[in-house]
């Protein structure tokens, strides 16, 4: 759907995944075959899994240079909120109806995804992307609305002029054009880039509750202790919103990535507990931090009508080795080398990850088309 949203609009695929996401989950819900529940959960994937991809790619584009990342931070604050809010919730329903919780639960989501889809009539298309198109007096439109509405909250009678940029190419989204010269570059360091920070985030946080099984705590205490340093994805996510404008993008990734090593190391050798409590903590604080700053890199170092695909591609990278490294690192390697031998795995990514940043541009508070 980010390939779709360089043809065919960045609103348009906003609708689009929405309704791929909601149908499939409220007829689910009402299904009693098991490999029909499965099918049609897997088509509703297809639908949120794009939900990030254009957030991203429209958020970069319609947010002014000086606080798109912030924005963008803000909105994946939110998003964090949602998995203990889905929690709680899902033990909500259970006890009320311990039967058919799950129906209740996947018709909340599916209702609550078409909910937005129609609130997302109200939103405008990007633009960036319209320019892109050669649709000059679309974008024009839109623009004027942004600004009479500006000039109202603030009662003025003008604005001030803008500052000169770089006109928007009007050029033909080819696929192929994430290859060229002065594009191929970018595109393979975030390809590399997506496919190892998966393992880094996904592999920590598997590793949270084998370590402290490991570790001979029983089963409630694990759960208590896993909530605790689960928190640190909120706390730094709402932490991240203060620095993304403020630093360089792929230095606050580069750091970030660092401190998770570090602070995972400390996690997984320390011998008291809640030493080792407290680095588990800031460890998944530091990741994302890290996320807040990639999805942002991600999205504003290519040029506007390749924004969707080189995004989309990027992310898709990363969900297929979410789906092999962690269970690598969570089943081979700590099975035959223990906790050791998987932080030592997940260095050698670390190395990779920051010898990869090194060779990309900078991108904070310039503009689009800047970089």
């Amino acid at each position: 759907l980010g390939r779709l949203a360089d043809l065919y609009g960045r609103r348009t695929m906003y609708f689009f995944n929405l309704l791929i996401f909601g149908i499939p989950l409220i007829v689910a819900s009402f299904m009693n075959n098991l490999q029909i529940i499965e099918a049609l959960i897997f088509l509703s994937g297809m639908g949120i899994g794009a939900e990030g991809v254009l957030m991203d790619t429209f958020i970069s584009e319609i947010m002014p240079k000086k606080t798109r990342g912030k924005r963008l931070a803000l909105a994946y604050t939110l998003v964090v909120t949602a998995a203990p809010i889905g929690a709680l919730i899902a033990t909500f329903t259970q006890r009320l109806i311990p039967n058919d919780a799950w129906r209740v639960f996947l018709a909340f989501a599916g209702v609550g995804g078409l909910i937005v889809w129609v609130v997302r009539f109200k939103m405008i298309e990007s633009p960036r992307w319209l320019e892109s198109k050669g649709e000059y007096d679309k974008a024009s439109k839109i623009l004027d609305k942004i600004e009479e509405s500006i000039m109202k909250e603030y009662n003025l009678s003008s604005l001030p002029e803008p500052a000169p940029s770089k006109e928007v190419k009007q050029e033909k989204s080819r696929y192929t054009d994430l290859f060229k010269k002065g594009v191929r570059g970018k595109t393979f360091m975030m390809f590399i880039f997506m496919f190892f920070q998966s393992a880094l985030f996904y592999g920590f946080t598997g590793l949270v509750p084998l370590f402290l099984a490991h570790r001979g705590i029983n089963l409630n205490k694990i759960f208590a202790f896993t909530f605790v340093i689960y928190t640190g994805f909120l706390l730094g996510s709402f932490f991240n919103i203060f620095v993304i404008d403020k630093v360089e993008r792929k230095w606050g990734l580069i750091v970030s990535i660092i401190l998770v090593g570090i602070f995972g190391l400390i996690f997984a050798f320390s011998n008291n507990i809640y030493l080792a409590l407290l680095m588990g903590f800031l460890t998944t604080f530091s990741l994302w931090n890290m996320s807040n700053f990639y999805h942002q890199y991600n999205a504003e170092i290519f040029p506007t009508h390749l924004r969707g695909s080189a995004t989309g591609s990027s992310y898709a990278i990363s969900r297929f080795s979410t789906a092999i490294l962690p269970t690598f690192i969570g089943t081979y390697v700590y099975k035959n080398y223990g906790i050791g031998g998987a932080f030592i795995v997940l260095w050698v990514f670390i190395l990779i990850l920051v010898v990869d940043l090194l060779l990309g541009p900078k991108s904070t508070g310039k503009n689009l088309e800047e970089i």
